[in-house]
């Protein structure tokens, strides 16, 4: 699994992970017993891992053992559902994630949740997106594209990974930005990111945005070149690569995250004493080297500043879903 090899790259262990020392809770009586950590999606994969590398780092400034479990299916929809029903003594908890906690939701108002559901407690990394063509397209910059687009509408095409995904969503609000229709560029769907990827690099699409850590090796390789990404300020490791703000769309800024998040009702004291903790945590080395090697840069939103952001968020991808004509009833 990844999350294996993750920790075997690092030099870490499951027998050392769970010899990290247990000191005493911030809070007298909570928490008493290890706490549930619920990973809305299958073992191995990213949202998988960034729980663990928590998990394993925090453990010492929570009190108690954190044990993930992995509840898998519909987006993420299942584990969350599941969990927003638990009650709310902070005993059973959940990686928070772009696609469950927002996109899902915001999308499909069967979901039978909203950001009204859950008490978000911190954002822990970020994952920029960033708008590729393949290393021998003929365009050079976000002017390029859409002056292409323009010139040929209804033409050009772009791969996603289905309606209602961060892809999907980052290509529209792109030519939305631009001045451009919705249907000015055609989206094709693949199943999974790899086969989004997979269909730029074999010239069944002309562009893609995807995030970061899809596309960095391929970057690096040559094989796509990156137009532009979400972030506010150019990446230390990528500096030739312009932000979407410098190409003239400052709205462009979306971007994936995890984090921690509770069921509804959450007492504010268990809230703060998890943010703090998710704080203390992400200033050891070992968690940033552990996060940093998977591809997410480390980003800190306590309580009020991260439901603000989802609160904003929802209403963004709900708004855009009316428009685009894909909001499930």
């Amino acid at each position: 699994m990844k999350i294996t090899r993750t920790l075997k790259y690092l030099g870490l262990s499951a027998a050392a992970a769970a010899a990290l020392s247990i000191s005493a809770p911030a809070n007298a009586g909570y928490p008493e017993k290890p706490i549930t950590m619920v990973v809305p999606s299958g073992a191995g994969g990213s949202t998988d891992t960034a729980a663990r590398i928590l998990a394993i780092n925090i453990q010492e400034h929570i009190g108690q053992p954190v044990v993930v479990v992995n509840k898998k299916g519909a987006s993420g929809s299942v584990g969350i559902s599941y969990s927003l029903k638990q009650a709310p003594d902070g005993y059973m908890l959940m990686t928070g994630m772009i696609g469950g906690h927002v996109l899902y939701p915001a999308t499909n108002l069967s979901a039978g949740y909203g950001p009204e559901d859950y008490s978000p407690i911190a954002m822990t990394q970020m994952n920029p997106n960033v708008l590729v063509v393949t290393g021998d397209a003929p365009y050079n910059s976000v002017k390029d594209l859409v002056d292409a687009i323009k010139a040929n509408p209804g033409k050009l095409k772009f791969s996603h990974v289905g309606a209602g995904s961060i892809h999907y969503f980052g290509a529209h609000l792109m030519m939305e930005e631009a001045g451009l229709d919705k249907t000015a560029a055609i989206g094709i769907p693949y199943k999974g990111g790899k086969n989004a990827m997979a269909a730029l690099l074999r010239g069944e699409a002309d562009f893609h945005q995807t995030n970061l850590v899809s596309a960095i090796e391929f970057i690096k390789s040559g094989k796509v070149k990156a137009l532009a990404v979400t972030t506010a300020e150019r990446l230390k490791e990528f500096p030739d690569i312009p932000t979407y703000t410098e190409a003239g769309y400052p709205n462009v800024d979306i971007f994936g995250w995890r984090g921690v998040i509770g069921p509804k009702d959450l007492p504010k004291e268990i809230v703060d004493q998890w943010a703090k903790a998710v704080k203390e945590t992400m200033e050891r080395k070992g968690w940033i080297k552990m996060v940093t090697a998977v591809g997410d840069m480390p980003r800190y939103m306590g309580p009020e500043e991260f439901s603000k952001h989802i609160a904003k968020e929802y209403a963004r991808y709900r708004k855009m879903a009316e428009k685009l004509d894909i909001l499930v009833k």
